[in-house]
């Protein structure tokens, strides 16, 4: 039983680790970009006590942001959201239309999509900061996220280490953009 156990989290964890290999296949994401984005947002979450983290890469081609790290999404969570329309990732969309980041201190006292309200409540989110990535002509190139299990009231600090973090995040995007192959 727990050697089954065992395989079962090795599998699962087997599919969770390099995740721009599922969500976006099509594209050409070199295992060491992959891996400092990833290395990164563990990095992003972790500094700004919060729960959940993703980085989106943004395929202007076909019009949709592609999950290419997250930090602790379960599979149902890594699935859903693996490749997104903009106009239908309701954070990243405000973020965008504002080209500032969007905060959401109570997810529950915001006015939000009931989809993305029914989300929070089965992963046990509350907060949510989103910030879109853009190159330096000003083309959305990816957005990311931290997430917080409950209400979080984002400091000016808070608001400007986010800037700091974009920077970081457009540069391994355009590394990563740079290698694009579609198939």
């Amino acid at each position: 039983m727990f050697e089954q156990l065992l395989a079962e989290a090795r599998n699962e964890l087997s599919w969770l680790e390099n995740i721009w290999s599922r969500t976006c296949p099509h594209l050409t994401v070199p295992a060491s970009i992959g891996t400092e984005a990833e290395t990164y947002l563990d990095h992003v979450v972790m500094v700004r006590h919060a729960n959940f983290g993703s980085l989106q890469a943004f395929d202007a081609a076909e019009g949709n942001l592609y999950l290419i790290a997250h930090h602790n999404f379960d599979r149902a969570s890594v699935e859903q959201f693996a490749r997104v329309k903009k106009r239908d990732a309701a954070p990243c969309e405000e973020a965008h239309n504002l080209q500032a980041s969007a905060f959401i201190e109570d997810i529950e006292e915001a006015d939000v999509f009931p989809t993305l309200k029914n989300w929070a409540r089965r992963i046990g989110i509350r907060a949510i900061q989103t910030t879109s990535i853009f190159d330096h002509s000003g083309k959305l190139i990816g957005a990311f996220s931290t997430y917080y299990a409950n209400p979080h009231s984002f400091s000016g600090e808070e608001r400007e280490a986010t800037s700091v973090s974009s920077q970081q995040f457009r540069s391994l995007l355009i590394a990563m953009q740079r290698t694009w192959h579609p198939c």
